[in-house]
This record gives C-alpha cells, structure tokens and sequence, in this order.
C-alpha cells in the first residue's frame, strides 16, 4: 500500500485557553515552519472544533483536541464531542468516557513537574495499570526544557534554549518499554507550548513572551506514516488512526530533518512496520534506513541489541517475544525516537 509521511506538532494551546495566539496565527506559524499539521488541545474545551477550524487551512490540517487537565493526570484526547466537566473526574473516569464517546487518549507530561515559581504543579501519572489509556507523551519539548530552569538561570534558558535540551526522561523510556511488553502503548512527541505571557511569581514585575510557536514548531516533531490523504475533511480521522496504531516516530529538528527515516521487520517474507505485531517462531529481520548519519540504536525490551553508525542498521533477532524500537543520537545528542514493533 502506498503510504505518506507528515510532520507535526502536538499538544499547542490557543486563545481558547491559557495560549497567547489565534488559531490564524498558529495555523500561519505551521505553515512557515513547513509542518503538515497541528493538533491543538486547550485545556478543557473543544472550542475551536465548534467554530469549525478542524480540517485543511492553507495546506495546513488542523486537528482539534482537548487536554483534560484533572488534577490527578492530565491527557490529550482526540476524537471526542464533549469534554466539559471531565476535568472534574478522576483519570479512570474521565478515561472511560473519552472510551464511549469513540475518543483516544495519550497520557501528558507523565512525568509531572511541581515549580511553584513558574506557577506549575502537575502531578505524575499514577495510573499506568488502567487500560483506557492508549498512548503517553514520551518527549515533551516545554516540559525538558524547564526542567532545570530556575529564576537564577531562566536568561540564560531562554537565551539559549537548545543547550537545556536533554531528550525524553529516561525513566519515561523504561516505563514505556515495560507497559509495551503487554500491550500496544503509543509514544508521542509533545510541545505543550502555549507562546504565552509568562509571570514569574517571585518577580511580579517581570512578563516574557517565551517560545514563539513558529520557534517551537521547528523542535520536538510526531511524523505519522499515513496512506495518502485526499484533502478531504475524513483526513483528521485517518491521521489519527495512524497515530492510534503507533505509525509515528518523533525527531528533534534543530539536528537534523528525520522525513524519509524508515524503522523496519521483515518476518516470513512480509514486512511490517512501527506498531505492528509480528507473530514470531522465527527470525526477524530488522533494517533502519536515516536520512541523517547518526548513531543508531536497536534496543529490545529496552535494552541496545544492535547498534551501527551512519545512516543504515540491519539486524536479524530470533522470534522470542519481545518489544523492539529504534533510539538515534547526533553527535551524542538525542535525536530520534520510533515507536516499536512488536513481536508476539
């Protein structure tokens, strides 16, 4: 089947909520930025699906989710008519019924972050067993960046944001290899930027507008394999399917445009790809194709199976049971994350 590959960016906040800029300011942002699409997902609301700006604007595809921000875990969900009050519920309820309305859910900053003096307090996912869930934000831009940063260092942060980025938590990394072990969890990548005033608490005097969305728009990016699109509102729905699947994989732009990297299995002459399972018994062959040198890494169950420099990796495992993805570093920098292939 033939298939394409957009670039994007998920999770940006608009005026509807706590985001600085217009849905026509975004939308021009992703463009300039040569991004394929946007998901946008104030907190809480769903206006921007109602004033109709889901669907292609200036060759842009605009979809519109919402971040339940409850107070114990929030998530990004999709595909869902009505998130009112669901802020109010616990996660396994506020999951159950994204799970009725025909909605995906992907767990946000899992991590949390408490810094009383950005007025941040998110708590840390706690609620990894439930099975309501279908994906979880492995590397997000905003919550890696700030992660260190404190009033004595913020000018030199925003001064030099790049310097202050360090790729996804590595206990993230293993958590993920574990839940994956038993079932298909998707791994996205995030910004959570909302280009927004930023009061510092112990400075009152002190407002910054911090991360343009264009700027952040060229950093952490989802690329999606997709069957070509048709330009056509049903395009939401099969982008976020392919995502549902875990056909994504997640860069870091400022090192290097990952658009062609391909993760790879062939098993009894059938090839399958990042979020299929492959039913084993017998060997599997693996093959990483980057567009980029990098140092490439196989890791299986979490841990590095193969490894090669360069921009190709071929590597044949036998047919155990195990979880596969790929991790590539530029220059030791981290660079780029697939989703895994799943042996059964």
């Amino acid at each position: 089947m033939q298939q394409t590959c957009l670039k994007g960016a998920i999770h940006i906040h608009s005026r509807y909520s706590d985001g600085s800029d217009s849905m026509e300011k975004i939308i021009a942002a992703a463009k300039t930025a040569a991004l394929d699409f946007v998901m946008v997902t104030d907190h809480n609301i769903l206006k921007a699906k109602q004033l109709g700006w889901e669907g292609w604007h200036d060759g842009v595809l605009v979809v519109v989710g919402c971040e339940i921000s409850a107070r114990q875990g929030h998530c990004v969900a999709f595909s869902i008519s009505d998130c009112r009050r669901l802020h109010k519920l616990p996660p396994p309820q506020y999951l159950a019924k994204v799970k009725q309305q025909g909605g995906t859910a992907y767990v946000a900053h899992p991590k949390g972050n408490v810094k009383p003096e950005f007025a941040l307090k998110l708590s840390e996912w706690q609620h990894w067993e439930n099975p309501d869930y279908d994906g979880m934000e492995i590397w997000s831009y905003m919550h890696d960046w700030i992660e260190g940063c404190h009033i004595c260092n913020l000018r030199e942060y925003l001064r030099n944001p790049g310097d202050y980025v360090t790729g996804p938590p590595a206990g993230i990394l293993q958590l993920w290899d574990k839940l994956a072990a038993k079932r298909r969890i998707v791994g996205i990548g995030a910004l959570d930027n909302h280009a927004a005033n930023f009061p510092i608490r112990k400075l009152p005097w002190a407002i910054v507008k911090i991360f343009p969305h264009e700027f952040c728009f060229r950093t952490v990016r989802t690329h999606i394999i997709t069957p070509p699109l048709k330009h056509e509102p049903e395009d939401v729905q099969t982008l976020l399917d392919a995502m549902h699947k875990g056909r994504c994989f997640m860069d870091y732009a400022p090192l290097g445009d990952a658009t062609g990297f391909r993760f790879t299995a062939t098993h009894e002459g059938r090839e399958y790809q990042t979020g299929d399972e492959v039913h084993g018994g017998a060997a599997v062959d693996f093959h990483v194709h980057s567009p980029c040198p990098a140092d490439i890494v196989l890791l299986r169950n979490g841990l590095a199976e193969a490894s090669e420099e360069g921009t190709e990796l071929h590597h044949t495992a036998d047919g155990a049971p195990a979880v596969y993805r790929v991790e590539a570093r530029i220059k030791g920098r981290p660079w780029l994350f697939t989703n895994h292939i799943y042996v059964r």
